[in-house]
């Protein structure tokens, strides 16, 4: 997809990759939207906002929880300030961030207990967001809720527009969708 010469890259866990192409992309103003999952609490990589403490946390682990936690409120330092959380919020399990100060300056999103589960970091002239959690619903019900598209709408607001040209030599800046469809297969 990077000689397309798209605004984001999407990276679930399973897609794994840490080619120093990708560096490049972020480097020169990519957004790069990263999601957790066993391979990155197994093993992190470079293209994260925060160091990772190996492992993870889940429901009767080690670093364990007495019932699945929400989110807390967005601070408004946060691009999801004002976005409204459903009660309904799980998550299961997660990788977790060290804690530190660095951590803290770069946390968009908590659990009820505190811990990251969104955090951010400029590069370049980009930007790497993390999700804590899988992009499917495996560790958290967030990638099913409506909570979790008006997060990526935010996030999509983020992107830096690219001016360069795509492989076919057209202008890859105006794509725009034609039409659309909602969570229930409807245009």
């Amino acid at each position: 997809l990077l000689p397309l010469a798209p605004s984001i890259l999407v990276m679930p866990d399973a897609a794994r990759d840490d080619s120093p192409e990708i560096n490049e992309f972020v480097e020169n103003g990519g957004l790069l939207i990263r999601f957790a999952g066993p391979k990155l609490a197994q093993r992190p990589d470079e293209y994260l906002p925060v160091r990772l403490r190996s492992g993870g946390r889940a429901l009767g682990g080690a670093l364990t929880w007495e019932e699945p936690q929400n989110f807390s409120e967005f601070s408004p330092d946060s691009p999801f300030f004002g976005l409204s959380i459903p009660e309904d919020i799980e998550v299961k399990q997660q990788v977790m961030a060290e804690p530190g100060a660095e951590t803290d300056s770069r946390t968009w999103a908590r659990l009820e207990d505190g811990s990251p589960v969104v955090t951010a970091k400029d590069q370049g002239f980009g930007r790497i967001v993390l999700f804590h959690v899988t992009a499917d619903p495996e560790w958290s019900n967030i990638p099913v809720s409506g909570l979790y598209v008006d997060m990526l709408r935010r996030l999509l607001s983020l992107a830096k527009s690219s001016s360069s040209k795509g492989a076919s030599g057209e202008s890859t800046s105006d794509w725009a969708p034609e039409r659309v469809l909602n969570g229930f297969g409807q245009f």
